[in-house]
């Protein structure tokens, strides 16, 4: 899912979805790419926005466990899930992430995806995320190729770096994008990191 800009922080996001339906509503291409050959299990999508990734990953026969700060972004998923008959497998949260590391007592995680996570993240933060990881599982960060360090983001290979000792096995790749919709769709290369526990 397409979300964030750089310049945004937690309490702007509900103005800017307010604005209306930010994204495309079609599922991440790198996510579509690199899920093709994982067997579905539990998912964490971190950042959910409007649902798009979500819902489709639902589809593909994942339970999902889905957070994001918005609400009115998530209510927006919400009414996606429904429609399209997977609010059972999907679980909505609205909290930062910080907030929801907190207080999740669950089970570990198949996958974990951060697509365009817009907020920064401490150390500690992005080794909880990697150790939630089940054995074999796979994590997913990607951003957008931008110039320059964008303190209010965690890069990909600011990602990798922290949580490379906790993981088996990292690759970093770069993807061209085709993103005709929503407000990412000036951005045309990605970073796309891919972890595996």
């Amino acid at each position: 899912m397409e979300h964030g800009h750089g310049g945004h922080r937690h309490g702007d996001f509900d103005e800017f979805y307010a604005a209306g339906q930010r994204w495309s509503g079609n599922p991440n291409e790198a996510l579509i790419r690199e899920v093709a050959d994982l067997a579905p299990g539990r998912v964490l999508d971190i950042g959910c926005g409007e649902g798009a990734d979500a819902v489709w990953l639902a589809e593909q026969g994942w339970q999902v466990t889905a957070i994001d700060t918005a609400e009115i972004a998530v209510e927006r998923a919400r009414g996606m899930a429904a429609e399209r008959g997977v609010d059972k497998q999907i679980t909505f949260e609205v909290a930062p992430l910080a907030e929801w590391l907190d207080e999740y007592m669950g089970e570990s995680f198949d996958l974990i995806c951060g697509f365009f996570f817009p907020a920064p993240m401490t150390t500690e933060q992005a080794r909880e995320l990697a150790r939630m990881l089940r054995p074999a599982g796979t994590m997913l960060w990607v951003d957008h190729d931008w110039e320059g360090e964008r303190p209010e983001r965690m890069s990909p290979v600011q990602m990798e770096a922290l949580i490379t000792d906790l993981v088996t096995d990292t690759a970093i790749t770069r993807s061209g994008r085709n993103v005709t919709q929503g407000a990412g769709a000036h951005h045309h290369e990605d970073i796309i990191l891919r972890v595996q526990r």
